[in-house]
């Protein structure tokens, strides 16, 4: 369905109307029909225990759409609460031994670094790949995979550089060996298309470019892990049964991707969701992600055209969403702009522009614009450190 205006869809309680909010990568604006959703829940929430049978029709409704943005089957979709919890749980639910080796880049979000970090106490170690001049080396995360790697762990798109990285390559040469492939999709659901079947475990949050609130973070898990001895937390969702007559001395998990789900969903964020996925449909995605490309590349040439050190690779395929620039001052700035009506992310020495279905050009040159203006007021070094 076209949207003449992203006003017909955001909710009208938005605070960026007509203002180039260019900050999605850290929160999504809510669309109004999930906002409408989470009044439904609360609607039916009233109606006691009789109110599941809707709970439950929202929550497979998200699963059977979800699967179709990842491209995977509905019994390989689990929504848990977060990415972080996500990763946290896979960390834990694997059988690490000493000498095991986790593959990661330099470029990974804290929560896609830190439950790998807690394994080195257990003699896990840490292979790290960081950016040269054209990005993350997909060649050189293959050359350091070996027969130790029991892990590689990658973001689709870098909430650091907004470099997108095609996991398919390793995942063919991992799918056959004992190596776990994990995608953070987080930077890229909503924004670029994902593939949830080149990879053992992808997870994405919902709350930023798929428009919807906090509370559900979409989990595919393949075929492969579903067949392993890799079964997630021990509850009563993820329980094949709850009533087992042997269910003191033994936990039968599902077999499907709810066993990485322990207790009961975040029902009003399932419901959101589910009107998140209706908008953000596979062919939505995909057309959406081709009339921003350009977008994304004039933003970048007019940074570079400016002095900027732009940390997002040249190659179009690489690009998604986001394009950061280093900046000493970033924190300064990110607010010296809010004061031109200009909404960007701006810490660890970085400003990230994040450019959504809902930006057009005269927004983009209005940031442009002001951020012409901060820099003529506050001349700093513009090639700071990393």
């Amino acid at each position: 369905m076209p949207v003449s205006s992203p006003y017909d869809v955001l909710s009208a309680d938005s605070a960026y109307h007509d203002k180039p909010y260019l900050n999605t990568a850290a929160e999504g604006l809510p669309l109004a029909s999930c906002l409408d959703a989470v009044r439904q829940y609360s609607t039916e929430k009233c109606l006691g225990e009789p109110g599941r049978v809707f709970f439950w029709n929202q929550y497979q409704r998200a699963k059977e759409s979800a699967a179709q943005l990842f491209s995977v089957d509905p019994t390989q979709i689990a929504l848990v609460s977060s990415t972080t919890e996500a990763l946290n749980t896979i960390a834990q639910s694997i059988d690490w031994q000493p000498g095991d080796e986790i593959l990661l880049t330099s470029i990974e979000f804290p929560s896609n670094i830190f439950p790998w970090v807690m394994l080195q106490r257990m003699g896990v170690r840490l292979r790290i790949v960081s950016p040269g001049p054209t990005g993350i080396s997909i060649d050189e995360l293959l050359e350091n995979i070996n027969p130790r790697t029991k892990l590689v762990t990658i973001s689709q798109v870098s909430y650091a550089t907004g470099e997108q990285l095609d996991p398919e390559p390793i995942w063919q040469r991992v799918r056959d060996t004992n190596t776990i492939l994990c995608v953070d999709a987080t930077q890229a659901a909503g924004r670029v298309p994902v593939r949830g079947d080149v990879a053992d475990f992808t997870i994405a949050s919902a709350f930023k470019w798929l428009n919807s609130i906090h509370g559900t973070a979409i989990m595919s898990v393949s075929s492969r892990v579903l067949n392993s001895q890799i079964i997630g937390p021990a509850g009563w969702l993820s329980a094949e049964s709850c009533f087992t007559e042997d269910r003191f001395d033994t936990f039968h998990p599902r077999r499907d991707a709810q066993r990485f789900q322990a207790g009961m969903p975040n029902f009003a964020s399932v419901y959101s969701v589910a009107e998140a996925l209706a908008f953000h449909t596979p062919q939505r995605v995909q057309e959406q992600a081709s009339q921003q490309a350009s977008l994304i590349q004039h933003v970048r040439e007019r940074l570079l055209e400016m002095g900027f050190d732009v940390l997002l690779p040249e190659e179009p395929s690489r690009q998604a969403g986001i394009v950061s620039f280093r900046c000493p001052a970033a924190t300064r700035w990110k607010q010296e702009l809010a004061l031109h009506g200009c909404y960007v992310q701006g810490d660890d020495g970085r400003i990230r522009v994040a450019v959504h279905w809902y930006n057009n050009e005269q927004q983009i040159e209005q940031f442009l614009e002001a951020l012409a203006c901060v820099r003529d007021r506050d001349p700093i070094p513009i090639h700071g450190p990393a």
